[in-house]
């Protein structure tokens, strides 16, 4: 076995977060949906393939490295929001607790020695900063752009794709 049970157990733990992601990011592209508001709704659908992406690395990981990945409960999201402003506020502060979840994970693979669990985790961690970043701005322009959410909704549909790091 290639992994120890302690970093399959925290890599399967971590799941949640990343089931939960896409869960949320589902409900608050159902609120732009709503609330008519289509490029953020796409931006956030994307988001959603993203996590359950992100959740199929880990499972498939921790599987190749002889453990067993087991999906713990997943929290419920939020479905109803007061503004624009409080959804991209939850996603941005979800992101957050995600980079920290993963610098932990880093560090649990540098105390056991899990240089496997290390270049596996890198990718997560440098893709964090794209997310954080992403929501960041995001953030920063609904902000500026108070009451016009056209200005956000041009913003999304002509901000640049990010770049994306090729799988692990």
């Amino acid at each position: 076995m290639l992994i120890s049970e302690r970093m399959a157990k925290a890599l399967s733990d971590h799941l949640a977060s990343e089931y939960w992601a896409a869960i949320q990011y589902t409900m608050i592209s159902s609120y732009f949906s709503r609330e008519a508001l289509p490029q953020l709704a796409s931006l956030f659908r994307s988001q959603v393939a993203e996590e359950l992406m992100h959740a199929q690395k880990i499972v498939d990981y921790v599987t190749e490295a002889g453990g067993t990945a087991e999906v713990p409960a997943i929290p419920e999201g939020q479905a109803d929001f007061d503004s624009v402003d409080e959804a991209v506020q939850l996603a941005l502060d979800a992101e957050l607790r995600v980079a920290k979840a993963f610098d932990d994970l880093m560090d649990l693979a540098i105390e056991e020695r899990d240089h496997l669990a290390r270049g596996f985790l890198q990718w997560f961690v440098d893709e964090q900063l794209e997310e954080v970043s992403t929501m960041d701005d995001l953030l920063k322009v609904v902000r500026r752009a108070g009451d016009n959410l056209l200005y956000v909704e041009d913003y999304v549909a002509t901000r640049p794709p990010p770049a994306v790091a090729p799988p692990a």
